[in-house]
């Protein structure tokens, strides 16, 4: 089933029934939403109240200023953030805080720029039309995962690479098992995919293995000068050492490791690298 966040909206929710009470120990999942559109606001209210157990909203707001008051009285263990909110942006509320004690998802209605650093550094985020089960998987992650340090490194990171215009120095949120690591766009040397999985090459040798797969990856690297040159690998460009066009053609990097190109790739390839 699925609400939509823009159009049509569900039966709204009057906005001043929002509960605003203190913060009190609670086994439910504490939720704030912020959203320039009172309608919206009351579509997500209505959404996970009527189908999502243990969860309270403990309110909402429609302006940064706003929001950041109320952040700081209710101490909520979520914040449902709009990135785009007429002339002011999720991203601002958040600057305005010291420590961010609370998880963070962004809401979005589309694919963009914004999105996709969000992507980068790893931190969830729900496309409108929001359907339940988007919104169920998310309460269930905030349930199992207390707040901790690296969800604010993650946040603070992204924050940094949208501040940041020279992007060799934008880094990279890889969520690993044991927590996140955090890497400099130009210590990639590859990226492999090993089943779902997808292994990392650095400069420093060292390998790093995460859960999302190759094409997650390729959508959000191609504007760092990486290229992905076959089903089960991209690389960084500006390691390439030698092309090799004979036997299907291949790749030598600087780090020795010989990777094949793709047929299907290869015109493509070579164009990007004026070889023809």
């Amino acid at each position: 089933m699925f609400f939509a966040i823009t159009g049509q909206y569900l039966t709204p929710v009057p906005h001043f029934c929002i509960m605003t009470q203190p913060k009190i120990p609670s086994d439910k999942v504490r939720i704030f939403l912020v959203d320039d559109e009172k309608r919206a606001i009351d579509t997500h209210f209505k959404a996970l109240t009527q189908f999502i157990d243990g969860v309270e909203i403990v309110g909402s707001a429609t302006a940064v200023d706003e929001a950041y008051d109320k952040i700081i009285d209710l101490q909520p263990d979520l914040l449902l953030l709009d990135i785009e909110m007429g002339n002011e942006s999720g991203f601002q509320l958040l600057e305005k805080f010291d420590e961010l004690n609370f998880h963070v998802a962004f809401v979005t209605a589309h694919e963009n720029y914004a999105l996709k650093a969000i992507k980068f550094s790893a931190i969830d985020y729900v496309i409108k039309p929001a359907s339940i089960s988007d919104l169920k998987s998310l309460i269930e992650k905030v349930r199992k995962n207390p707040i901790d340090k690296g969800d604010e490194k993650k946040v603070r990171h992204m924050m940094s690479n949208i501040l940041t215009q020279e992007k060799s120095e934008h880094k990279l949120t890889i969520a690993l098992t044991e927590g996140y690591e955090f890497v400099k766009i130009d210590d990639i040397i590859t990226l492999k995919a090993d089943g779902s999985y997808t292994q990392f090459q650095l400069q420093s040798g060292e390998k790093l293995t995460t859960s999302k797969n190759l094409k997650y990856f390729e959508s959000i690297l191609e504007d760092y000068g990486f290229y992905r040159i076959h089903n089960s690998s991209i690389i960084n460009l500006r390691y390439i050492k030698r092309v090799n066009k004979a036997a299907g053609g291949s790749v030598l990097m600087e780090n020795n490791d010989e990777l094949s190109i793709s047929k299907s790739r290869k015109e493509e390839f070579m164009n990007r690298l004026s070889l023809k």
